[in-house]
């Protein structure tokens, strides 16, 4: 087969994506595969290189080394090429792979995933997001509120690191923090509400490792809208520890709905998806069933 395309974010998780990727070259070759490094000084850079690599012909799949914000890109490679992903782990958030069930922090496990799976890659679903200036592809969530100006917060945190960093900057922007309007539409109908966020999932997890959407499979051909409605600061903080194992369902103010088609708009809100901050609202996500091929099991 034609070489393997590798995708590296040598930044993820404090510098240790560098080392898992020197590892994920090692493991290929000592299977007698051929790899090619896609990894470039940017996400624009490493686009472009590995769009000339598809052209001329020279992959037959890509494989992504970091955190979701590499698998959202790898994504936007091999989806418009109709090329097979592999995920290896390497990030801080994790989500996606949390999903396939590939074991964070074990290298050869990721990898025995991907090589078991070359033959038969498994077909899961896509968003398409459209933001007010570009479109892309994504496999995880998208959302604008009170989460993505946590993880603004918690992106400019020097400490803590890791999820940790996530509840600090929860901590620190929960008291100046006031519901926000939001006007959505779903398969065509329209709603407004007055919520502490609004998102749209495709996987169970959120945020590293929150259940933000425990119903969700991104292989049935939906998605699904996450909406915690106006509530106060303390039941904020009563329901948000409760995320983490799916228990926030059984709180009234929690609403979970199926649609194939959303437009999520508020006063210019940050936006997260896949854990990084993409922009401000408003979005709209479209569900393409089927439409990325993954070296997984």
């Amino acid at each position: 087969m034609k070489p393997l395309g590798v995708l590296v974010n040598p930044e993820a998780n404090r510098g240790k994506g560098k080392a898992v990727g020197e590892r994920v070259f090692e493991i290929l070759a000592s299977h007698g595969f051929s790899a090619i490094n896609l990894s470039a000084e940017s996400a624009m850079a490493a686009l472009d290189k590995s769009q000339l690599a598809i052209t001329d012909q020279e992959i037959s799949g890509v494989i992504a080394v970091g955190g979701d914000g590499t698998i959202q890109l790898g994504a936007n490679i091999c989806i418009p090429n109709q090329l097979p992903l592999g995920i290896v782990p390497a990030g801080s958030g994790n989500d996606i792979s949390r999903e396939l069930s590939i074991e964070r922090g074990n290298i050869e496990s990721a990898m025995k995933n991907i090589l078991s799976s070359l033959e038969n890659p498994r077909r899961v679903d896509a968003m398409r997001v459209a933001t007010g200036d570009r479109e892309f592809w994504s496999i995880g969530s998208i959302s604008a509120g009170f989460d993505a100006l946590c993880t603004e917060r918690a992106n400019r945190l020097t400490w803590p690191k890791g999820s940790n960093s996530y509840i600090a900057a929860l901590l620190l922007e929960l008291p100046s923090f006031k519901s926000i309007r939001y006007q959505i539409e779903v398969d065509g109908e329209h709603r407004e509400i007055e919520a502490m966020l609004c998102g749209v999932a495709n996987v169970k997890n959120f945020g590293g490792g929150m259940q933000i959407s425990p119903q969700s499979d991104f292989a049935d051909g939906e998605l699904e809208v996450f909406i915690l409605h106006k509530v106060s600061r303390p039941r904020l903080l009563k329901i948000f520890p409760s995320v983490y194992q799916g228990g926030h369902l059984k709180y009234p103010e929690v609403e979970i709905f199926r649609a194939k088609s959303v437009r999520v708009s508020n006063s210019g809100f940050p936006m997260t998806c896949d854990g990084e901050i993409v922009g401000k609202a408003p979005f709209s996500v479209q569900v393409h069933p089927a439409a990325l091929a993954l070296y997984t099991q």
